[in-house]
């Protein structure tokens, strides 16, 4: 039996190293759990994996449980999500050299089109558009007559393969499947996804919104999500996230009074979750959140407050609460059925900043992540400018953002937003010279642009200012002279780090996380090296990152090398230790034990 995770990223979910989805744990434990089958008797493969074998299987399972599938566009460091042309690549050379094998592919991709799901089925798959999981049971009993069973499957549950599973098989097969997590090649600095819901909360949806997909809400029992994060506790892993809902303030909410489309939430079901997680797994070294709505924040703002502070007394330092803003144009706003207006918007940045932007560690507790959207139907050419006023006044009234994402909108079938992109009088109100899309488009590109210029990097500076250290940096990637480093967290910023920082390319080889002192940002990265200094290692190029060092100051370091001592050190940049953003013991001067491994002026 295998696992084959294409990676999942949703709206409430996301499945790109270094996270790995409930998807994959829950489809290794229906097999356990629901069919008996030995945890020795399943493997698990990413699609990098898979690629880099070749694009071919080194074994021959009976079934594959096939994990894919994005309804949100993002760009990923960590690994490269499979696409639906990898799936069919993937199920075509199994069909030919496979054929007696079963391939069930589920997750997300259960949205795809008719004609998506249609190759799929030519090309030899399952394509389950209900719970892959729930099907993994029903199948796993079925050892050595895996074939017969799927046809039989389809027959008795129909063609669409649309059975949910519910939460109390859940909490057994997270349990069951967490010996997932020591097979994948990022264990043990791996985040795991916690799921507390599946739905949202608000009795209206967003006209872009597939969470809606699921239905009402239905929540898991807080004594299952302990159990869970026990067992994965037990097994080594101390990285977990609470990503899998909607909006996290509404976890156990009361659904019986709503305003303004919101349930009234309940801050003593946060502190529930929160206590009873960190007791279940007393040694964890991140726990994160992922999205939280600003416009309950207004709507109930004293609840809101009290939550904040329960998850600021819980998590981890660094965390970053993703509210799905979208625009605040007005019209946008009422057009899409979108979450708070402009001002509320604000209120709930206010709420979150009062707690979260206290710092431990350094860095602050936890920040507010703007989701921004281009694509909404009602946009016109003053949409965007809204929008970087509105980010503008963020930074002038001295609130902190820990990220500002800005995508495409992507339109799914039997959504609002799809009723009224085929509606031509849904946008009659604005001029159609005002709406043309070349002129969204270079409004759009213009101000993206300011916002990468004059918000992002400020605001990166106010909340990484330099000197700052960042403990459990990953290593990821090398691109353009530089190594791409992120520590394990919730939207971690990525920091790059000059690829002849000798402590930061041995990490880079050995996969293991190092601290990286913050020396600067560029674009939407921070700019770092591997602490202490090692100051009689650095190369020139390395050396120029350090704040008023500069070229010449650079050089004369490097060539004076070894330097003895912090004064030395301070003497050459013409620094005064007091201004200086590196202090004493952040520096190690040692002489170089292997003259090799000094690097070089960086100018080769």
């Amino acid at each position: 039996m295998l696992i084959l995770d294409f990676y999942v990223d949703e709206p409430a979910c996301f499945g790109v190293p270094p996270y790995l989805s409930p998807y994959a744990r829950y489809a290794a434990g229906a097999l356990v759990a629901g069919g008996k089958i030995p945890a020795e008797k399943i493997s698990y493969l990413t699609v990098d994996q898979w690629r880099a074998d070749g694009k071919v299987l080194n074994q021959e399972p009976e079934l594959v449980a096939l994990v894919a599938g994005h309804t949100v566009p993002g760009k990923y460091l960590g690994g490269k999500i499979g696409t639906v042309t990898e799936v069919v690549e993937f199920l075509q050379w199994r069909k030919q050299h496979q054929p007696s094998g079963v391939t069930l592919v589920g997750g997300p991709i259960r949205y795809a089109s008719p004609e998506i799901r249609n190759i799929i089925r030519d090309a030899g798959g399952y394509l389950v558009r209900g719970d892959l999981e729930f099907y993994l049971a029903e199948l796993a009993g079925s050892v050595g007559n895996m074939k017969a069973a799927a046809e039989n499957l389809l027959e008795e549950r129909g063609p669409g393969l649309g059975m949910r599973r519910s939460y109390e098989v859940v909490d057994r097969w997270s349990e069951a499947g967490a010996f997932l997590t020591n097979l994948h090649p990022n264990f043990p600095h791996l985040i795991l996804e916690l799921e507390t819901y599946r739905g949202c909360t608000r009795s209206v949806f967003c006209s872009f919104c597939t969470e809606a997909f699921y239905g009402r809400p239905e929540f898991r029992k807080p004594e299952g999500i302990f159990a869970e994060v026990a067992e994965l506790s037990r097994l080594g892993n101390r990285f977990f996230r609470l990503g899998r809902q909607a909006d996290l303030m509404t976890y156990l909410p009361d659904m019986e009074d709503f305003q303004n489309s919101f349930p009234r939430p309940r801050p003593e079901s946060l502190e529930l979750l929160y206590a009873g997680i960190r007791k279940a797994a007393p040694d964890l070294e991140l726990l994160h959140l992922d999205n939280i709505n600003p416009g309950l924040i207004s709507t109930f703002p004293e609840e809101a407050r009290e939550i904040s502070r329960i998850i600021c007394e819980y998590n981890t330092p660094g965390d970053t609460a993703a509210m799905g803003l979208e625009t605040v144009d007005p019209i946008v706003v009422k057009l899409n059925d979108l979450k708070c207006s402009r001002e509320e918007a604000m209120t709930a940045i206010e709420i979150i900043n009062e707690h979260g932007a206290r710092r431990s560690s350094g860095i602050p507790r936890l920040l507010p992540g703007i989701n921004l959207i281009h694509g909404l139907p009602g946009e016109s050419d003053t949409t965007f400018q809204q929008n970087y006023e509105f980010l503008q006044e963020v930074m002038d009234r001295g609130f902190l953002l820990r990220r500002i994402n800005i995508r495409q909108v992507v339109s799914y079938k039997n959504t609002k937003m799809q009723s009224l992109q085929q509606d031509p009088t849904s946008e009659s109100e604005i001029p159609r010279k005002r709406r043309r899309p070349d002129t969204l488009e270079k409004k759009f590109l213009y101000y993206r642009d300011r916002i990468r210029k004059e918000i992002d990097q400020p605001m990166l500076l106010q909340t990484f200012p330099p000197g700052t250290k960042l403990s459990h940096v990953i290593p990821e990637a090398k691109n353009q002279g530089y190594i791409l480093g992120r520590q394990l967290g919730s939207y971690p910023v990525t920091i790059k780090i000059p690829i002849d920082d000798l402590q930061a390319n041995l990490a880079f080889q050995n996969r293991k996380p190092i601290t990286v002192i913050i020396l600067g940002a560029q674009e939407r990265s921070l700019i770092g090296l591997s602490w202490p200094l090692r100051i009689n290692e650095l190369s020139s190029r390395a050396l120029e990152q350090i704040p008023g060092a500069g070229k010449k100051r650079a050089s004369r370091v490097y060539r004076s090398r070894p330097i003895a001592s912090y004064n030395d050190f301070l003497s050459l940049l013409e620094a005064n230790s007091s201004s200086f953003s590196l202090q004493e013991s952040d520096c190690d001067f040692a002489s170089v034990a292997n003259p090799s491994l000094a690097g070089t002026s960086g100018k080769d």
